[in-house]
């Protein structure tokens, strides 16, 4: 086999193809499918893939491979094809995919020797916690290698990481190896400690970002090498080359950092799917909430629902109440517009006297972040830049958030007023706040400056922004959702949706006999799935009002995104599928413009080609002018 198949590393669509190199015969030995080799190409050196090697080329005049950089195979047979399946998925190339899914090469990692694979013979898994939703069948399913797929919609306070492990022992104690992803640290972290527990030390590796080049280059050469059967670990792991892939599991799909921020945009939850498709796989979609994606695929029939009878989740479900409907307006006429209304102050009180903790979720970080007037109540904007002005502290001047100048002699320019009202109360105000409330009570803050992972199981009020909010030894005493118009009342598609996830993620943490109060209507349809723990029938609600605007995950959209020159070249070129339309275009950051395209589900492949395509020929023509193509974007408004 003296030819070489090599992807190389060069990010232009038109290119988006493997070339044809002649192996040396020093190099033939090494120079195996999935190393590392160096090509020249266009007169330069560059990196490339060696993909497969074949008998003969259709050209007359082959190059020769330069150099192979390491004989370490890093890209196996199972994650090319997956690589090359999500760059059509994307209207990507392949050599972007494989940059996310392969690390850089670590060389005095790759040269410590390799340790033997570990005896699994005494693993012992148990259907456990499993056994309340009547999915004991599922983890049968996995022992004997069949490939289940599921969607778990888990009840509050499930110890998820435990279930999860149970499910990767399953499959392990099948010869199989399973791949399981979060979206962040935090949560790896528990499910690093809960698969030792189950698995016992040394047969499963952690995978993530931010490992560092050598501590990541180390736990993907444990996979590649078959040093372990189970990779868990943020997005990065979802490329992770597990041998004889039996398992892929997602947890809470709605979380947006699942998505990848560079191109071509893949998305997790996609990438795992399309793997468990490709290497016939099981796969299981956790969470307290469902998305419409997950709802997509059991009305489709590819996947089957976990959800617990209604007794069992009626009895580990805390009490959770509005404060805008009737029985509390009559009691607490301002219960709709305070802060904290007297159903919430009393429900904190009691979990305070009862010596547990309160959390309060807050959707704004900060202070205040957003002012206006005191007497007309228009937004408060700075007079260089028109920024919006904050205040940092109690003690501080109000300042741009933009050019962070401070606006000490501010003068409203509609009616002249200098006196100026809280917009929007961060966390830092409310923590301040819930202090002189509850004197005495030690008050912690959770969010972007520092984010607690667990509190001590102690009376306490934890304010906390959503996604940071701490889990509490013996679950919270009540959980308080204030502000809650600030999510429900942002311009996304995805509003309502994120906004049931983020609750039903915070209620979780409440212990059963505690109390969550959600300071909102309670005949808000997203308010009523919260009060009734009832997220599938939110989803299919959803889906169903999706399907009849023809919005995602019911239709397929691109986002183009660029200068109007260059979108309207790139819609000239595409030769678009049949039926799909245009949306837009509508102003974009930094003087572009972008414009959406919908087609239908079934023409999804065909949008990803032509999109790709028209890209090709862009590049050839070497146009001055970019334009960024995200298939299935999160952000649509």
């Amino acid at each position: 086999m003296p030819v070489a198949r090599v992807c190389v590393d060069v990010p232009l669509a038109h290119l988006d193809r493997p070339f044809d190199y002649l192996v040396p015969a020093a190099l033939d030995e090494g120079a195996q499918p999935g190393t590392r080799v160096k090509v020249r190409f266009s007169g330069q050196l560059v990196d490339g893939w060696l993909l497969e090697r074949v008998e003969e080329s259709s050209l007359d005049k082959l190059l020769y491979v330069e150099k192979l950089v390491s004989p370490e195979v890093v890209l196996t047979p199972e994650v090319a094809r997956l690589a090359r399946a999500v760059a059509d998925r994307y209207a990507g190339n392949l050599a972007d995919v494989l940059r996310l899914a392969v690390p850089p090469r670590h060389a005095r990692v790759e040269q410590a020797p390799p340790a033997d694979p570990p005896d699994i013979t005494d693993i012992a898994f148990e259907s456990g916690g499993w056994e309340a939703y009547g999915a004991a069948g599922f983890l049968t399913a996995l022992g004997e290698g069949r490939p289940a797929r599921a969607v778990w919609s888990a009840l509050p306070g499930e110890d998820w990481p435990a279930r999860f492990a149970e499910a990767a022992a399953a499959t392990v104690r099948a010869g199989r190896g399973a791949v399981a992803v979060v979206a962040d640290a935090r949560d790896l972290d528990r499910l690093d400690a809960a698969l030792t527990a189950v698995l016992g030390p040394g047969r499963h590796v952690a995978l993530s970002a931010a490992l560092g080049p050598a501590k990541r280059y180390r736990a993907f050469l444990a996979a590649s090498r078959g040093q372990v059967p189970v990779v868990v670990g943020t997005r990065a792991a979802m490329f992770a080359p597990v041998p004889d892939l039996g398992l892929v599991a997602l947890w809470d799909d709605g979380d947006d950092l699942h998505a990848e921020p560079r191109a071509p945009y893949p998305h997790a939850r996609e990438v795992l799917l399309t793997r468990a498709q490709l290497a016939g796989a099981a796969a299981l979609l956790g969470g307290y909430a469902r998305t419409g994606e997950a709802q997509l695929l059991l009305e489709t029939g590819w996947a089957k629902e976990i959800v617990a009878p209604r007794e069992n989740a009626r009895a580990r479900t805390p009490s959770i109440s509005p404060t805008g409907d009737d029985p509390h307006m009559a009691r607490d006429g301002a219960a709709a517009t305070a802060r904290l209304p007297s159903v919430a102050w009393e429900a904190a009180k009691a979990a305070l006297r009862g010596g547990a903790p309160v959390l309060v979720q807050v959707p704004r970080r900060g202070y205040l972040p957003s002012m206006a007037c005191a007497d007309c109540r228009t937004p408060a904007r700075c007079p260089h830049c028109s920024g919006p002005l904050a205040l940092r502290s109690s003690h501080a001047v109000p300042g741009c958030q933009w050019c962070g100048r401070v606006a000490a002699a501010y003068a409203c320019p509609s009616c002249g007023g200098r006196r100026l009202r809280a917009a929007v109360v961060g966390a830092r105000r409310t923590a301040e706040e819930l202090g002189r409330a509850f004197p005495g009570v030690p008050i912690r803050t959770s969010g972007r400056d520092e984010v607690l992972a667990a509190v001590p199981d102690e009376a306490a009020v934890v304010v906390a922004t959503p996604g940071a909010e701490p889990v509490a030894t013996g679950g919270y005493g009540a959980v308080l959702l204030l502000d809650t118009w600030a999510l429900l009342t942002r311009a996304d598609l995805r509003a309502s949706e994120e906004t049931l996830r983020r609750w039903m993620n915070a209620a979780a943490l409440a212990r059963p006999a505690g109390r969550v109060v959600v300071a909102a209507d309670g005949s808000l349809p997203t308010v009523q799935a919260l009060i009734r723990w009832d997220s599938p029938w939110y989803a299919s609600r959803e889906l169903t009002e999706r399907r009849e605007l023809g919005f995602p995950p019911a239709a397929r959209m691109a986002s183009l995104t660029g200068t109007p020159e260059a979108v309207a070249d790139l819609l000239a070129t595409a030769r678009l599928p049949v039926g799909a339309e245009l949306l837009g275009p509508v102003p974009a950051p930094q003087g572009q413009e972008r414009m959406l395209v919908r087609v239908r589900r079934a023409h999804q492949a065909a949008l990803a080609k032509a999109l790709h395509e028209a890209a090709g020929v862009r590049a050839a023509k070497k146009a001055a002018q970019p334009v960024r193509i995200q298939v299935d974007p999160l952000d649509l408004l």
